[in-house]
Order: structure tokens, then C-alpha cells, then sequence
């Protein structure tokens, strides 16, 4: 159960956002206020005390916008979501940098607000759950490496710490993740898993993954384009609510397909990570690629530009990708043809066969940053401190 504090700037208005919590199916407690955004201090304890905030305001402007990056800074815990008339799209750039989740304009989106308390709830089950980590890999062109990256990340965290890994391959076309990772077709592909999906459980699924060693396995992907695009978005929701259960880390080779299935992929996703390489088609592509990020609603805070082949000699230097892509990169990968080759040649990881490489390092590295050491005890107490016995009397159960 979810708690949310909801300014709102009518009766009316609240009765429309309290319809769509009923039909997100997920269960919450909610105390309302009547206002605008400029009430917010006064209601400090009630929002510190909240797992997300709803501002519904049809006067949001950049002062406003400063007061609720305020909110979000001194509780970090708390999720916001604004509606407002006809958002712009530098209101709602300007939104999503201060720690925003969603911008909504009337009439609401049905979908978009279930997905956001879905996520909410998912972040705060027990402290006895896992609560895997969820990355996904994308591309805005074919050849960046993305699939070989995202093996030797699960790899790396499987091998390397003591967690239990999946590897989603969600490749719209040929889906090679289990060529590149035990040198062998998997038994069963995801294509399988929804084919089945009235029988779907925790049963089924342990049939159709791969396991590659004792704490990683692979959900390998259809290997058929037409295949793959059968899968639906509720189909993918049902697996993804299933593995956060079941494993410390997961990952989503989303290539360079935008479908339904992978901006749903994306949405249940804690980062993203996109990989571009020092070749303009790419850099048209990968800005591209950002925009519709923002436009999805992602904050710039949670997507992760990595240059794969990185040459520092390049025309296409560090600052001028930069430029290009409007994003900071997070991280580069080298060029290493002839350790990539003999893996390839081999059929195992690189980060296995040539472990002291300066790309095995790279990835090593990159596993770091985008799943930090200590994360899952610090996102735990989080969770324990957020979650108090006494709930303050204002708020009331939901249907």
C-alpha cells in the first residue's frame, strides 16, 4: 500500500485523479488538499510522511517548479507527479530535471498513472524481497555492441559479487545473447514463455530460462523477428513483476527496437543505459534516441549515455559528442578487436576468457556504476525508515 498526498485545484479535479487510483488496481491511502502549488509548505509534514505527491495546478510555471525541486531534495523518497492544461515541452523538460516522474495533461492518462503507483508499490515491498535492480540496454543503431556489453555486464556482476543475475533478451531481430554468452541455443526463448501465457507461473518460467551458471541465467529472445513482435506489453509485465522477486539484478537488451513491449521494458527499468559509438549516424540517432526518453517521461538523471569503442584520437572527440548528444557521457568503453574476436571464437564472455583487458575492465567498471556496491542495503533502510507503525490520522484507506 501506497500513501499519497494530492493538491488538488478542485473537487472535480480530484474526483477525476481519484478515479484513475481506483482503476490502477494498486492500493493506497490518500489525503487531499485544495489549492495550488504555492500551498505546498504548508503541508510539509503530510508530503515528507507521503510515497508520492500529485500536483494538480493549471498555473505551473519555473518559481513553482523550484518550490517542489525543493520538496523532492529534502525527501528523497518521495515521487511526484504534476497535472496541469497543455504542458509545454520546456515545462515539462524542466519537470522532469528537477525529480519529477510524470507530466500529465487533461484528460488524464489512465495507463500512465496506473504505471506510475505500479512502480511505486514494486519499490516498496519488504525488506525480505529482493527488489532486483532493473537496467535496461539500448541503441539507436545496429553495431553499437549493446548485446555483447549487456553478456559481460551479467557476467561480471554474477561472477565477480554474490548476486543473482538475469539477462532478459529483448532484441526485436536475431536475439544472439545465448550464442554470445554459453555458445549454445537455449532450450526454450521468450517467444515460448508467452506463447504459454495462461499457464504462466513461477513453474514455467524456471522451465524456459537459461541457466548459464549456478546465479545467472537467460531469458533468451524469439530469434524471429515475427516472433518477437507477437509478445505484448502485458505479457512483459507479468515477467518483469515476477523477476523482481527473484534476482538481485536484472538486465534488458532492448537493441534498437522502440515497441510497446520495450517502452513498457523501459518504464519498469531504474536506468537506462545507451550506447553510441564516434560515427555521426550514430550521434543523429542516439539524440533522437534521448528525445524520446524525455518525451516517455524518463529524467535525464536515469539514462546513462557509454561510448562503446572509445578512441580519444577520434575526429568525433569527447566534447563534441557531448555537444551533439546534448547528455554528459557517463562512460567509455575501448576498443579491443582481438580479445572481442578470440570471445566471440570461443563462445564465452570476454570479461571470462580475457578478464585483465582493458575492455573487461571497462565493463567492470561500468557494472559498478550502474549497479553500486552496497545499493540494495542502502535502497532496504530506505525502505524500513519510510515505513513507520503509526500512520497519520488523515489519511484514509483506499477502495
Amino acid at each position: 500500500m501506497i500513501d499519497i498526498f494530492l493538491i488538488a485545484a478542485s473537487i472535480e479535479n480530484a474526483q477525476c485523479i481519484v478515479a484513475c487510483l481506483e482503476e490502477s488496481g494498486v492500493r493506497y491511502r490518500l489525503c487531499t488538499a485544495y489549492g495550488s502549488v504555492r500551498q505546498l509548505p504548508m503541508h510539509a509534514r503530510m508530503v515528507r510522511s507521503a510515497d508520492l505527491l500529485i500536483v494538480d495546478d493549471a498555473n505551473l510555471n519555473a518559481p513553482a517548479l523550484d518550490g517542489i525541486g525543493q520538496t523532492l531534495a529534502s525527501a528523497p523518497t518521495l515521487n511526484c507527479m504534476l497535472v496541469t492544461p497543455r504542458p509545454s515541452a520546456a515545462l515539462t523538460g524542466a519537470a522532469l530535471r528537477v525529480g519529477v516522474r510524470r507530466v500529465l495533461s487533461w484528460p488524464l492518462d489512465h495507463q500512465a498513472v496506473g504505471d506510475v503507483l505500479a512502480k511505486i508499490d514494486m519499490q516498496r515491498r519488504g525488506p525480505g524481497r529482493r527488489g532486483a535492480r532493473v537496467v535496461a540496454l539500448a541503441s539507436s543503431k545496429g553495431g553499437s555492441g549493446t548485446t555483447l556489453i549487456a553478456v559481460n555486464l551479467a557476467w561480471a556482476l554474477a561472477a565477480r559479487r554474490d548476486r543473482r543475475v538475469l539477462l532478459i533478451d529483448l532484441n526485436q531481430q536475431f536475439a544472439d545473447a545465448s550464442l554470445l554468452m554459453a555458445n549454445r541455443p537455449p532450450p526454450m526463448t521468450l517467444a515460448d514463455l508467452c506463447s504459454r501465457n495462461e499457464q504462466f507461473d513461477a513453474a514455467l518460467f524456471d522451465a524456459c530460462t537459461m541457466r548459464v551458471r549456478a546465479n545467472l541465467d537467460l531469458l533468451a529472445g524469439a530469434g524471429d523477428p515475427l516472433k518477437a513482435a507477437e509478445l505484448s506489453p502485458a505479457q512483459l509485465e507479468r515477467i518483469l513483476t515476477l523477476v523482481r522477486e527473484r534476482y538481485d539484478a536484472v538486465l534488458i537488451d532492448v537493441g534498437t527496437s522502440l515497441n510497446p513491449s520495450t517502452v513498457r521494458a523501459l518504464a519498469h527499468s531504474d536506468a537506462i543505459s545507451m550506447v553510441v559509438r564516434q560515427n555521426p549516424l550514430y550521434l543523429h540517432g542516439g539524440r533522437r534516441m534521448l528525445d524520446i526518453f524525455r518525451e516517455l517521461g524518463h529524467p535525464a538523471s536515469k539514462v546513462r549515455v557509454v561510448v562503446n569503442q572509445y578512441d580519444k584520437n577520434a575526429q568525433i572527440n569527447l566534447p563534441m559528442l557531448e555537444r551533439t548528444l546534448g547528455a554528459k557521457v557517463a562512460h567509455q568503453l575501448p576498443r579491443d578487436d582481438q580479445s572481442v574476436d578470440d570471445a566471440l571464437r570461443r563462445g564465452v564472455p570476454l570479461v571470462a576468457s580475457a578478464r585483465d583487458s582493458g575492455l573487461a575492465q571497462g565493463i567492470g567498471l561500468l557494472a559498478n556504476m550502474l549497479w553500486p556496491p552496497g545499493a540494495e542495503r542502502r535502497r532496504r533502510l530506505v525502505r524500513l525508515s519510510a515505513t513507520g507503525p503509526d500512520l497519520p490520522p488523515q489519511l484514509k484507506p483506499g477502495a
